[in-house]
């Protein structure tokens, strides 16, 4: 879930049950206005299309889209050739992704504890899913991310990003719910004690026709094999 920035400092840490009921309130709002959001992103989609092409070079799997909302993306990425399934916490952002993108399946589930077996997925995608975790449980979801990838397999993780590395976040006031923004290298560093390895990083400033309001960074990752191959 993603979008809807402002700069107003104040808000409590950002609290999971609160992200999901903000986002249940206001998810036909949500759904209708960021429906067309790959429109306007080449850049993004362009990153999609080399994630999708980088899991369509391995075996035939899964590719979870995480904090997918009601399922713009994860129908995007089905069309280009993945066997999409995409999580959230919002029940009511999933009953939309379910009327508009039949195509895709969709199940109710938390970044922290996802409810998919250990090695489960081709690819992962985490489309500013980690912005709404507050420091102490960011750890905890890239270690679950790092649970269901499969060997070989491949994340894709983009988030709103900070210079600063001490310390290695921001906090913001994100229009739905308080949010944070990631030092890159922080969140690089974890993957890697998860298991997890980068192979690129994109950072990319916002253009003045553009939603959003801060850097994003983007990271391309991927957990080696079990014979330790990178794939």
């Amino acid at each position: 879930m993603s979008g809807w920035q402002n700069t107003v400092p104040g808000m409590r840490e950002p609290d999971l049950h609160t992200a999901r009921a903000a986002y249940d309130a206001i998810a036909p709002v949500y759904a209708d206005q960021f429906r067309d959001t790959l429109d306007d992103r080449p850049t993004e989609r362009a990153l999609l299309a080399a994630f999708a092409e980088v899991i369509r070079r391995g075996p035939a799997g899964l590719v979870a889209d995480l904090g997918c909302g009601p399922g713009h993306i994860a129908a995007h990425l089905h069309s280009l050739g993945l066997s999409v399934f995409g999580v959230d916490q919002s029940a009511q952002m999933l009953a939309i992704g379910r009327t508009r993108y039949p195509e895709v399946r969709f199940a109710l589930g938390s970044i922290t504890r996802l409810g998919l077996a250990d090695g489960s997925c081709r690819g992962v995608l985490s489309r500013s899913s980690v912005i709404h975790l507050p420091p102490r449980l960011l750890p905890t979801a890239l270690a679950e991310i790092a649970r269901v990838l499969a060997p070989g397999g491949w994340l894709l993780i983009s988030f709103s990003a900070t210079d600063a590395p001490e310390p290695p976040y921001e906090y913001y006031d994100h229009r739905v719910a308080g949010a944070y923004r990631w030092w890159p290298d922080h969140i690089v560093s974890l993957l890697r004690s998860a298991g997890i390895t980068e192979s690129a990083r994109l950072m990319e400033n916002p253009e003045p026709e553009d939603r959003r309001q801060f850097r994003v960074a983007s990271i391309l990752a991927r957990k080696p094999s079990t014979d330790g191959t990178p794939g």
